[in-house]
């Protein structure tokens, strides 16, 4: 017989609507208690904060400054001191156009979106303002930052302004072909050239005066200079650096149309001392890519580098831009300023595509010689400054330490040795390197002077004093 199972239906509980009604209450009330306390608290709070603290802050455009930086060029170019001869040229009198501060205000105008230009530079007063109390540089770039409309198109605007410096200065800047003929493998002739950026640095009434690298036009058979509105010219050497391979070519002003004449412009040498150079935003033009017309942008790194010749050292300037290992050229500031000449001349492993440039600061006065066909008196030392704290630890006289006398030099000849400290040149007092530097620039070859020596000798300096004929630093 089938057995009966059990079968066993579970039922809801019975819905208790007072329950659920009082619940309901209490949420409700709960609520009304929040929303009255927070009611309260905004009140308060709205109470005590002043008028117009509430208003739109809306961006400040950022402009660019047009402040004149120390060491600022005049406006004469070159004296007027025969209308015949060769005017005598200064890298000091080089003539500082208004393309630079129309450049600069182009940079204002176009960050902004204006057409005209404005009337007060947002985010220089914010520096000013901020420096001004004593903030630090952290707070200065936090407040600048914070009233700068930072957008692609702010960003656009910024990259076209400083694309116009540059082109502004460019027309300074030349391409100068080394030419020379050659013969292929069935004996016919062609010409061959190599090709780099040079940089018009004046006229001397005769001429037009370029700087460019004399390591590419040395050998040349013949010297062709293209413009910037693509006219060319003959160029002949006028004078050569032996330390640096720079060189001065010059092109007859006959050569060229009044309409080039127009055109071109004159650089605008600035200052590379170390307090207002590393750090520096810059702009490299000429070829730094290793193409003519090309342009870069980054910072100055370092100017540690210290370059150690004969009677002369300078600084190399780094930075951090990407170039080709062939790059030739200038840096500018952002008023357009030659900061420093693109060098190849000193790249190591690692460092061969950084841009590398020299100091503009340390070779103007070598510039200015080159320009007026002036040789550079040579005595053949290497040396350095004697620092304070040498000359009180080691009771070293203060002066110019000489390192190194070079073999067959005017130094050697007439006895002066490694290890002397040269204290006087003529009448002139000598108290460290660069002292000695300036004494040998104001000198020239073929001129006798008396130098003036402290030696080590038997436990104690004593003074010598020897008379030298200084040669050609070229021979």
């Amino acid at each position: 017989m089938a057995s009966d199972f059990i079968k066993e239906k579970i039922k809801d509980k019975p819905l208790d609507k007072k329950k659920l009604l009082k619940k309901a209450a209490v949420v409700v009330v709960t609520a009304v208690i929040f929303g009255a306390v927070s009611a309260a608290s905004f009140a308060f709070v709205y109470s005590r904060i002043t008028p117009g603290s509430l208003d739109e802050v809306k961006p400040v455009e950022l402009t660019a400054s047009e402040k004149e930086p120390e060491g600022a060029v005049s406006d004469n170019m070159v004296s007027d001191d025969s209308a015949v001869e060769s005017e005598s040229v200064s890298v000091d009198k080089i003539a500082v156009s208004e393309d630079a501060a129309d450049a600069a205000e182009a940079l204002d105008d176009t960050a902004s979106g204006n057409d005209a230009p404005a009337d007060e530079s947002a985010s220089d007063n914010a520096a000013n303002a901020a420096v001004s109390d004593n903030k630090s540089p952290t707070t200065i770039i936090n407040n600048i930052n914070n009233q700068v409309d930072i957008s692609p198109q702010s960003y656009t605007a910024l990259y076209k302004a400083l694309h116009e410096i540059a082109a502004d200065a460019e027309t300074a800047v030349v391409e100068v072909t080394a030419k020379t003929t050659s013969t292929d493998w069935f004996e016919r002739a062609y010409e061959d050239g190599d090709t780099t950026a040079g940089l018009i640095i004046a006229d001397n009434g005769k001429q037009m005066l370029i700087l460019a690298d004399g390591a590419v036009t040395g050998d040349a058979e013949s010297i062709e200079v293209r413009f910037d509105d693509d006219t060319s010219a003959p160029a002949t050497i006028v004078k050569s650096d032996v330390d640096t391979s720079l060189q001065i070519l010059g092109v007859d002003l006959t050569e060229l149309s009044e309409q080039t004449k127009n055109r071109i412009s004159y650089a605008k040498l600035g200052t590379s001392t170390y307090a207002s150079t590393v750090g520096t935003p810059v702009i490299a033009i000429g070829a730094p890519l290793g193409m003519q017309g090309s342009e870069a942008y980054g910072l100055i790194t370092s100017m540690t580098q210290q370059i150690e010749t004969s009677d002369f050292n300078f600084h190399l300037l780094t930075t951090d831009i990407y170039g080709s290992e062939n790059a030739s050229g200038v840096i500018i500031d952002y008023s357009g300023r030659v900061l420093g000449i693109i060098t190849t001349a000193y790249q190591t492993k690692g460092t061969q595509n950084i841009i590398t440039t020299y100091s503009i600061s340390d070779i103007k006065d070598m510039i200015e010689s080159l320009a007026n066909g002036k040789d550079r008196a040579y005595l053949g030392i290497n040396g350095t400054s004697v620092t304070a704290d040498a000359a009180e630890e080691y009771n070293i006289p203060k002066g110019a330490y000489v390192i190194n006398v070079e073999a067959g030099s005017p130094a050697m000849t007439s006895g002066i040795q490694s290890g002397d400290v040269i204290t006087r040149i003529g009448t002139e007092v000598i108290a460290d390197y660069p002292d000695y530097m300036n004494a040998i620039k104001d000198l020239s070859p073929g001129v006798s002077t008396v130098i003036t020596v402290q030696r080590f000798s038997r436990g104690d300096y004593s003074e010598l004093t020897f008379d030298v004929e200084l040669s050609n630093k070229e021979q």
